[in-house]
């Protein structure tokens, strides 16, 4: 599994890879947001404000989760305001992913850590003028899900 963060300014956390076969619950999710997300976010927002974004994974639900978060982060989204399960409302799902997807693919992975160089490559190299857009697109992609009633968006 791989944690993904993006900025809507175009900054991209290096991917963090979960450890093989680890259970990622909340006490583990809640350890890689101390030692990799916070420290991350510190480093590109200093003192300036920010809003966390995640999606419906049970370990960001949580309530100590929530809790940590609630006492160290700037802002976040609760779980009660999130955005319907929807890949048309995550920059990570219609943008991010498929590009790391189409960029890793183009050369096959022999082992593990060549796949894991690429996947860290292609994030950290990726152009930064079209993730800002993709960021952007955000409320024009909540506006046609909400006319769409919930539906999916072309």
């Amino acid at each position: 599994m791989v944690l993904g963060v993006v900025s809507n300014e175009g900054h991209v956390m290096p991917p963090h890879f979960f450890s093989h076969g680890l259970r990622v619950n909340a006490a583990a999710y809640t350890e890689v947001l101390k030692t990799v997300l916070k420290p991350w976010i510190d480093r590109v927002r200093g003192e300036g404000p920010y809003l966390l974004q995640q999606d419906s994974a049970p370990s960001h639900k949580a309530m100590t989760t929530q809790d940590w978060m609630s006492e160290n982060l700037h802002d976040h989204i609760t779980p009660s305001y999130w955005p319907p399960s929807s890949p048309d409302l995550n920059p990570l799902d219609f943008y991010v992913w498929g590009v790391n997807e189409r960029d890793t693919n183009k050369h096959p992975h022999n082992t593990l850590e060549s796949l894991k160089a690429t996947i860290t490559r292609v994030m950290t190299q990726m152009n930064k003028d079209h993730l800002i857009r993709a960021c952007r697109r955000f409320r024009q992609r909540i506006e046609a899900v909400i006319a769409a009633e919930g539906d999916f968006i072309e």
